[in-house]
This record gives C-alpha cells, structure tokens and sequence, in this order.
C-alpha cells in the first residue's frame, strides 16, 4: 500500500460518481462495509445485468460476494483479482480496487477523447476512407505471412533428417540408364493409379445405381411392413377377452389370498399367546397348590405342637401313674398321626367304618376339649389306656 495508489484511487472514484466521500483515512483500518459498497458500485457501472452476491452480512456471504465479484472480472475482463486482500478490506485491498477503478477511468477518458474527435471537421474521416483498401491488402499480407512463417519453421524442423538423406543423393554417382529406368518404372505406376482412378470412378456409377435400386426396395419393404402392423394392430386376438377375464379372476384370487395368510398369521399369534398364558396359568396353579399343601403341612404340624402342649399342662396336674398314662396315649395319638400318611387304596373315601382313615379313630381330640371329665377318675384314664393300646395295635397292622 503506497500514498501515491490511495491518491489516486480517491481521485478516480470522485471523478466516476461514488455517491459517498471516501478518503485515504478510511483505509488505515479494516472496513469491509466500504470496500463492498466500492466492489458491488464499481461491477455495477461496468456492467449495470451483473449477476453477483450482493449481501454482506454474514461471513458467507463476505466470501460469495469477493468470489463472485473476482470471477466476474476475471470472465469479462480479464482482470485477475486477489480476493485474499480484497477480504482484508484495508489498504492492500485498494490495489485490487484500482485495477477495476483504472479500467472504467480510461474507458470514460477515451469516450471523451471519441467525443472531441467528432467534433473535429470531417476531412480526416475523407482521408481514413481512403486507406481502407490498404487496410484489408496489409491484412491479407499478414495472414499469408503468418501462414508462410508456420511452414517455414515445420521444414527448418525436418533439416536436420534431409540434410543426410540430400548429402547422401548428391555423393551418390547416378548412371542414366538407372535414372532411366527409374523414370519409366514410376511412369507406369502412375498410369496404373490413373486407370485403377478411372475404373473406381466408372464403377461409382454403377454402385449407385445399386445401392438406389437397394434404397427403393428397402422403402418399399418398410412401407408394407408399416401397413402390416397397422392392420395387425386393429386385429383384436380371440383369446384376448379370455385372458382378461382371467387376469381380473386372478386379481381377486390374490386378494383372498393376501386375506387368509393374514387371518392365519394372526390367528397362530393368538394361538401362540393363548398357549403362553395357559402355561403360566397352569405354573400358577402349581404355585398355589404347592403353597397350600405347605400351609396344611404347617398347619397339622401346629396342632401337633398344640396337643402335646395341652398334654404337658394336664401331665403337671395329674399324679404320677395317670402321667404315665397319659404319655402313652400321647404315643399312641402321634404314631396314629405319622399313620396317616400311610394311605392304601383309591382317592375316593370309604363309608366303612373300620377304614384306617375314617373319623372313629380320632375321638382322642375329644379328650383334650374335656379335661376334667379325663381327671375325674382312674377309670377314665384306664379307658384311655386302653383306647391307646388298640390304636397301637391297628398302626402295628
């Protein structure tokens, strides 16, 4: 960044018409708002249908609009701009600027200078009007030059490989009989070639002939052809309406059939789920079951536990021979108890009242609800030795 570039690119944004005043303070640091303002005003005036990225809020659009601008100039005219220094939007970015700001300067000097040269009187217009024929002869000279020079350059390439085969030639003693020879075998390949020329070019003739006597037969072909498809296009085929009968049935077939895979499905899912939750009513069953034969084992274990305490406390106030007796049939009613679990014979119960299990053999609870009719007398406890004696004998069976 110099002084001199500032100076000028001030002077020449005055002189083409920005609006806004810009100084060379304004560039001492970064301010991009000014230099897009400058960049969208100068593409603008040197071409009012650009189609560049005019926003500049964002740092995107900072980008789309530098790239944009620089691709423009690039394409239109030629100019290649730095847009990394354009970005910086400081000092190093007038030189960017200038170079587009110059352009449309001497373009507007040189459309002054075009508008004082109309003004000027008409005899040196007569005067170019008479050069235009030297004009178009010097063009012409200059294409042949150029045209001349390409050739010229092509042979002077070729020198080096002509020079040894001219050498050679010249050293060579040529005899004339062989000149001779040479001469005549050369003058009858030419005529061969003339002649094999002349019979290609009798023969086109007749090939086109052929291959028009070809053409004709083709089209005609084609054109029966044509009339054959069209006439087998408006044939309707017999099985036609058959066949569309079927596709419909079809159709429908498929449709039914899409129904009862689906009710299928469906109904194995529900068997399956019927399946699961009859299994885990079945386990939960087996759960209570299992819980309440707990509970019975439990509960005849407590009464257990209850009759031999109730038979603690009547063996504290009775003496010691009826003691005696009472732990007797207390043995008696427990074996008879553990014999319960001995079960023989079916489910169903018998009315017999000789059965192992029937309801006679447990009288003994009556004992325990009446202990002072148990007390009351030695007789009473000698019956219920001897009811433990025959109920020890039947467990004995």
């Amino acid at each position: 960044m110099s002084y001199r570039d500032l100076r000028n690119f001030t002077e020449m944004i005055r002189s083409l018409g920005f609006v806004r005043l810009v100084s060379m303070e304004n560039f001492r640091t970064p301010n991009f708002n000014l230099v897009a303002d400058i960049l969208i005003w100068l593409i603008k005036r040197f071409d009012p249908e650009a189609n560049i990225h005019e926003e500049y809020t964002s740092e995107q659009d900072r980008v789309l609009l530098v790239r944009s601008a620089a691709e423009f100039m690039a394409l239109r005219a030629n100019l290649i701009l730095n847009t990394k220094r354009l970005y910086q939007a400081d000092g190093f970015s007038v030189k960017e600027l200038l170079k587009i700001a110059t352009l449309l300067y001497q373009a507007q000097q040189a459309n002054i200078d075009d508008e004082q040269n109309l003004n000027r009187p008409a005899t040196d217009m007569i005067d170019i009007n008479s050069h235009i024929e030297e004009l178009k002869l010097s063009r012409e000279l200059a294409t042949q030059v150029t045209t001349k020079g390409a050739s010229i350059y092509e042979s002077l390439g070729k020198e080096v490989e002509l020079k040894e085969e001219r050498y050679q030639s010249v050293s060579n003693f040529l005899e004339l009989n062989k000149v001779e020879k040479a001469l005549k075998e050369t003058n009858f390949a030419t005529k061969q070639n003339i002649e094999s020329t002349k019979g290609f070019i009798e023969n086109v003739a007749a090939t086109e002939n052929s291959l028009d006597s070809k053409i004709e037969k083709k089209k005609s072909e084609l054109e029966r052809n044509q009339k054959r498809l069209q006439t087998l296009k408006k044939v309707r085929p017999a099985f036609l309406e058959e066949f569309e009968k079927l596709e419909v049935d079809l159709q429908m077939l498929y449709k039914d059939y899409i129904n009862k895979t689906r009710c299928l499905c469906y109904l194995e899912q529900v068997q399956e789920e019927n399946a699961i939750a009859e299994q885990e009513r079945m386990f939960k069953r087996q759960r209570e079951t299992r819980k309440m034969m707990e509970e019975l084992q439990l509960e005849d274990a407590r009464k257990l536990m209850e009759d031999d305490e109730s038979l603690d406390v009547l063996a504290d106030n009775v003496p010691q021979k009826a003691v005696g007796r009472l732990r007797t049939a207390t043995a008696a009613r427990a074996r008879l108890a553990t014999g319960r679990k001995k079960v023989y014979g079916g489910m169903n119960a018998d009315d017999d009242s000789n059965s192992l299990d029937s309801d006679s053999e447990f009288f003994l609870d009556d004992v325990d609800g009446e202990d002072s009719s148990i007390l009351g007398s030695n007789d009473d406890l000698k019956g219920i030795a001897s009811e433990s004696k025959s109920d020890q004998s039947d467990d004995d069976f």
